[in-house]
């Protein structure tokens, strides 16, 4: 975890963070401009050295430096006095490939749906690998990683905006614009709705066949009578000719 900083070196390392360059540890700004703690707790603990870091030693510098660096607010914080560079800009022209990542649990439903904002404003798209998996594993372990056809999207319509040079932001990516791993075969069919059978009735399975049989039988055994009935006849008519005869 390390050990523990003098807590004006994580002041210097969250003003860097907030006011600087937020992308860089793939942190977005809501559209007040403020980061939810619990994302900034997270991304300055995966940095070397940093991993010791929780809630109280935020709100330590915040009691301590007292100067009004920071606003901070219903779970929120922000620098007092950002760099232009933090806010995203809308109408972005996106590189030709964007990196996303999603819950395993979530990706069967992506593949049907598209990608969409799961949790936040909207969806964050990475210009490397390394950081959408950053990302990624704040929300799931072993998150599912796409590829997004970022440039196709935007030629057909899909509208960018840019956070700093790492990171872009959409509403959605449709079905068509993105690849990733193949589904596993049970997620596959579990996902394909199931078709009944022209054939389906209410009798259980195989009661078709033993209503043949027992038809058969029937068949049979109406036939067994017939022949009794024309035994009995034959002989009556034996007997009738006897008694003629006489």
């Amino acid at each position: 975890m390390g050990r523990r900083k003098d807590p004006k070196q994580l002041k210097k390392l969250m003003t860097y963070v907030l006011g600087r360059h937020p992308e860089e540890f793939g942190l977005v700004p809501d559209e007040d401009g403020f980061f939810r703690l619990k994302d900034l707790i997270k991304a300055i603990s995966e940095e070397p050295g940093w991993g010791y870091v929780r809630k109280s030693h935020i709100h330590e510098v915040l009691i301590t430096f007292r100067e009004n660096s920071f606003i901070f607010q219903d779970e929120r914080i922000k620098v007092a006095s950002p760099d232009e560079t933090v806010n995203p800009v809308s109408g972005a022209v996106p590189p030709k490939l964007l990196y996303h990542c999603v819950r395993q649990r979530a990706y069967p439903v992506v593949c049907e749906k598209g990608i969409m904002p799961m949790g936040q404003r909207r969806v964050f798209l990475a210009t490397t690998e390394e950081l959408a998996l950053r990302m990624g594993r704040r929300r799931d372990q072993k998150p599912v990683l796409l590829t997004v056809q970022a440039r196709r999207a935007y030629d057909a319509g899909v509208i960018f905006s840019g956070q700093g040079e790492l990171i872009y932001l959409v509403d959605r990516i449709p079905v068509g614009y993105f690849s990733g791993p193949p589904l596993p075969k049970e997620k596959r069919d579990a996902s394909k709705p199931k078709k009944e059978s022209l054939f389906a009735s209410e009798k259980p399975a195989g009661s078709f066949i033993l209503d043949m049989e027992r038809s058969r039988e029937l068949h049979q055994q109406k036939l067994k009578r017939k022949g009794v009935k024309k035994e009995i006849s034959w002989k009556k008519d034996s007997r009738r000719s006897r008694r003629k005869h006489r």
